[in-house]
């Protein structure tokens, strides 16, 4: 223990250092530049020592058995697969996934039939095999606090012959009738390598037809089926083909239009090696030239292409009085598929609100919009955020809302498309502002150190507190930290450049940006010493703010005046930030937020 607290003595005195040395050197320095990377790189370290460093923990599998994993890929076409072998390929997947995900759902070995078709050696037929993977995450990893673009990034793993994804991703690309998709969930059964019994009842509880008809896979069929293998030299001109189309490329276009003659003939989607006698003409002479091509370089791919675009009009046509699968009719079997697989049988634990909350209605209905439609047990915390909430406010001064609520937890779970995570009303013809921020959403915010959402921790006497909110602020001394100081000099800096433009000279705006440098600073003085800022003024602080909005701007209020005033303090404020002995941890302990979003959510066991 004394030598972890010494590597995190001596990493902050070399922090320190080079905090002082940064401020020293001119702001359009080369040398600055590379001081504030090294800066940059030294807080990096320290978070590690002092353990601020965990974050968002994604899925990881284990790649020592890849190679071999990958071997026996491309060895075996579902037709070949026996209960040994499938027995390897389970045992890999186990083995990759052990300790990465809850569990996993489905593993399927997709082919392209139109592939296959052309190849008579098993070796060739398997050369473009894929394993496709469903699993299901950890709660913490699916509710974690982060955002659905860096989720994607973490929870789709594609490795080109394997392909994993989590449960919501695989359901919200099947939703908009992402074929591939269809092609696992509808998967011949010797293709199907593992499946969960969760798994089979979504199959049972699916229609292929339905899915088929998904505008998205009608569209992206019959777009991609040609756009695989030719292009447009110009907005108006002819669709001619991509000279660099692979034989590849062609199989898949086929592929693509043969769904579309499924869908037209009644018949399941394309997973598995068909008949080509079945086929009509057109895709019985694609067929022959494709097998030709495979076998002969110097076949015609301009003759290939223009069968792939003859059939491809021809099931245009019978496509035309197709009526499209109304979306939200998938979506409405997948949020209670999906709310039951993620939920197993636990019970969520309620918020619980006192009997009276007449109050909190009352200032939901005088809010109005989407918040006033919420439930009460929804809302986390209401407050008056900017000039009221600092005790600064003029009878000029406009009302500002902050709403911080949570979407209910059978809408998180099951859903397959990304909430709407904010409201706000905000304009000069509003009689109030508002923003309302889900408790996913607040959670980044804190995570990242928002001076807004910071401000709004610190803060006491909001119009109304949930219990749930009360819990989390027990714990207001974990939300100093060093980032948090970061993100309030960042506003302070930006406001110096903005009252360098002087684009809001003589308005109450300028004002306002003078008064807010005055406030932050005060609010670091206390933060760097590890002390709850005030967010409400008092004192000579709150009376010198108050002189800046209300007085006349002359004397030592003159703007040239505080505009110096302001860089002195702010000078001085930087050279004590400097001079600390000893700093806060850099972030913000991310298993506390973690751990109360899950219980936001109703979940009590959380770990």
């Amino acid at each position: 223990m004394d030598a972890e607290r010494d590597l995190v003595t001596m990493a902050t005195e070399a922090l320190q250092a080079h905090t002082r040395l940064t401020y020293k050197l001119p702001r359009t320095s080369k040398v600055r530049e590379k001081a504030c990377e090294t800066l940059d790189n030294l807080r990096s370290i320290k978070a590690e020592l002092d353990g601020s460093n965990v974050d968002f923990d994604p899925p990881q599998i284990k790649r020592d058995k890849l190679t071999e994993f990958r071997q026996l890929t491309l060895m075996h076409i579902p037709s070949s697969v026996t209960e040994e072998v499938q027995v390897k390929f389970n045992n890999f997947v186990t083995h990759a996934f052990k300790g990465a995900c809850r569990k996993v759902l489905s593993v399927t070995l997709v082919t392209c039939p139109w592939y296959q078709v052309t190849q008579q050696e098993r070796g060739e037929r398997a050369r473009h095999n894929v394993i496709f993977i469903v699993y299901l995450s950890h709660d913490l990893q699916y509710m974690a606090p982060t955002n659905y673009h860096d989720q994607e990034k973490a929870f789709v793993i594609d490795e080109g012959w394997l392909y994993a994804v989590e449960l919501y991703h695989f359901l919200h690309f099947l939703s908009r009738g992402r074929t591939r998709c269809i092609e696992v969930l509808f998967a011949p059964k010797s293709a199907v390598l593992y499946e969960d019994e969760a798994w089979k009842d979504l199959r049972q509880q699916m229609d292929y037809k339905d899915l088929l008809s998904l505008q998205g896979s009608v569209c992206s069929c019959q777009g991609q089926c040609t756009g695989n293998i030719g292009k447009k030299t110009s907005k108006k001109g002819p669709f001619r083909l991509r000279e660099t189309a692979t034989f590849r490329d062609f199989c898949n276009s086929f592929r693509l239009i043969h769904h579309l003659f499924n869908l037209v003939s009644g018949l399941p989607p394309l997973t598995d090696v068909f008949a080509v006698e079945d086929l009509p003409a057109l895709a019985k002479e694609g067929a022959e030239m494709l097998q030709r091509l495979y076998k002969d370089q110097d076949t015609s791919k301009r003759d290939i292409f223009n069968i792939v675009m003859k059939w491809n009009e021809e099931v245009k046509g019978q496509l035309s009085k197709l009526k499209y699968t109304n979306v939200n009719k998938i979506e409405a079997i997948i949020q209670k598929w999906q709310f039951a697989v993620r939920l197993e049988g636990r019970t969520l634990v309620q918020q619980a609100l006192p009997d009276d909350h007449s109050g909190l209605l009352s200032i939901m209905e005088r809010i109005g919009g989407p918040v006033g439609k919420l439930e009460p047990s929804q809302i986390l915390l209401v407050a008056r955020a900017g000039s009221h909430m600092y005790g600064l406010a003029t009878p000029e001064s406009d009302i500002d809302y902050v709403v911080i609520y949570a979407e209910k937890t059978e809408a998180v779970l099951g859903t397959c498309k990304a909430l709407k995570d904010s409201f706000e009303n905000r304009g000069p013809t509003k009689d109030f502002e508002y923003g309302a921020y889900e408790a996913k959403v607040f959670s980044e915010m804190v995570l990242k150190g928002s001076v807004v959402i910071l401000e709004l921790v610190f803060a006491e006497g909001h119009e109304y507190t949930s219990p749930l909110w009360k819990t989390l602020i027990e714990k207001k001394k974990a939300f100093l930290t060093e980032i948090g100081i970061q993100q309030f000099l960042g506003l302070i800096k930006n406001n110096f450049h903005l009252l360098d433009q002087e684009k809001h000279r003589g308005t109450p705006r300028d004002r306002k940006l003078f008064y807010q440098i005055f406030h932050k600073m005060d609010s670091i003085r206390y933060m760097m010493q590890g002390d709850i800022p005030p967010i409400r003024c008092s004192g000579e602080v709150k009376d010198y703010i108050m002189r800046i909005r209300t007085q006349p701007l002359n004397g030592d209020l003159d703007r040239d005046v505080l505009n110096q005033t302001a860089h002195q303090k702010f000078h001085e404020l930087q050279l004590e930030l400097g001079a600390r002995v000893e700093r806060l941890k850099e972030n913000m302990d991310y298993a506390l937020v973690s751990d109360w979003l899950l219980s936001v959510r109703g979940f009590e066991d959380r770990r």
